[in-house]
């Protein structure tokens, strides 16, 4: 026999896997923090530098189709509130490198504004032409966890869809929020912490505020089984794992990796607190 769902189970289990996805993170962080070298920190902030480029770039197509299909003043603000907290933070991370690297440190791959970029049209998201494979080549676990993304977006039914989008940039703060944790032992990851954690506020409402809203307009008819989506929200937080690791330059191996995913998908982990507040 099938559960019913009450929204307030679909709030506190989303955000449970939310929650335990952090935990998780926190131990790649722990890694990071215990084994970087130079060039883990250089390679991080230049691809974060890529993804708030990208994140520009993406909602810039979401204002542009919201203006054509007709929007409210109110909803022009807020397309001209996050696409400038996209660009500040860009700014905010290329100002770690000049203050802590050196200024002018050059950007370990020039191919790395292509690592977000894509593009929303009306009914999907794709790939800009020329992208995907540069993207697959050079940074495979990232392309494992945009296309998971794109896949929920592009083909699920429309609630359950947009309940896994909330695991996106909304779930994607918790990487946020270890790195604002960071011990203070050095210039570099004193001025991380205190750059994250103006991100984290920045952040830590953008998809995880709908999904209070979208629980009580569950809609079966336009919902996959639960037990499915949230199947699909463990493998977001466990593909996140990988590509954050990509991105600190593999500080954990396959071994440990694959305790997290374990960890993950029994659901034994701890929730961290970080979304005690959306929740």
């Amino acid at each position: 026999m099938t559960k019913e769902w009450t929204a307030d189970q679909i709030v506190a289990q989303t955000i449970r896997i939310m929650s335990q996805g952090v935990t998780a993170m926190q131990r790649l962080t722990d890694a990071y923090f215990a084994r970087r070298t130079q060039a883990a920190d250089i390679n991080w902030v230049s691809i974060q530098m890529a993804r708030e480029y990208g994140a520009t770039c993406f909602y810039g197509d979401i204002a542009r189709l919201g203006i054509r299909s007709g929007i409210s003043g109110r909803e022009a603000d807020q397309y001209t509130h996050v696409i400038k907290e996209e660009i500040d933070h860009y700014r905010s991370y290329q100002i770690l490198l000049d203050l802590t690297i050196g200024k002018g440190t050059e950007i370990p791959d020039s191919d790395c504004f292509h690592y977000l970029n894509i593009q929303f049209q009306p009914d999907q998201v794709n790939f800009f032409p020329g992208s995907e494979k540069i993207i697959a080549d050079k940074w495979p676990e990232h392309y494992r966890f945009i296309s998971l993304w794109m896949k929920n977006y592009n083909t699920l039914p429309s609630w359950s869809s947009k309940m896994l989008m909330t695991q996106g940039e909304g779930g994607s703060c918790g990487w946020h929020w270890c790195l604002a944790n960071a011990p203070q032992s050095d210039d570099f990851l004193i001025r991380t912490a205190k750059l994250e954690k103006v991100v984290v506020e920045d952040e830590l409402f953008h998809g995880p505020d709908e999904i209070r809203q979208l629980a009580e307009n569950y809609d079966p008819a336009n919902a996959m089984p639960m037990e499915e989506m949230f199947d699909i929200a463990r493998q977001m937080r466990y593909l996140d794992i990988r590509e954050r690791n990509e991105q600190f330059l593999h500080p954990l191996s396959e071994a440990e990796l694959e305790e997290i995913r374990e960890l993950i998908f029994s659901d034994e982990l701890e929730p961290a607190t970080i979304y005690d507040r959306v929740a």
